[in-house]
């Protein structure tokens, strides 16, 4: 698979336990209770035989919408687009540490 729309965006979910996310995805909408992210890709048919095709573009059989994540709207707290990670890691908006980042480098 390729990205057809060039690289996703970033996304941090915050959970209600506290639990940061990081997803790259196109966008995302809330479906049947639940955000939806997803990603515009070319896939030859084997590709979208392994993916959740959410949408097909009529034009070009292999550019397809595919669901990147799924998380009940009642188990997240906060969804908002990430800017460029600052030098830990981290989100420069408000967001914690991301586990896995190392300070100081």
């Amino acid at each position: 698979m390729e990205f057809v729309a060039g690289p996703p965006a970033r996304w941090h979910l915050t959970l209600k336990d506290g639990t940061l996310l990081e997803l790259w995805a196109d966008g995302y909408g809330i479906v049947n209770g639940a955000y939806e992210f997803s990603a515009l890709v070319r896939a030859t048919e084997e590709e979208q035989g392994q993916a959740h095709v959410l949408a097909r573009t009529p034009s070009d059989s292999h550019r397809v919408m595919v669901a990147v994540a799924r998380l009940a709207t009642g188990s997240v707290q906060d969804v908002h687009t990430a800017s460029r990670p600052s030098r830990d890691g981290a989100c420069v908006c408000v967001c914690p540490e991301l586990p896995g980042s190392s300070a100081g480098e």
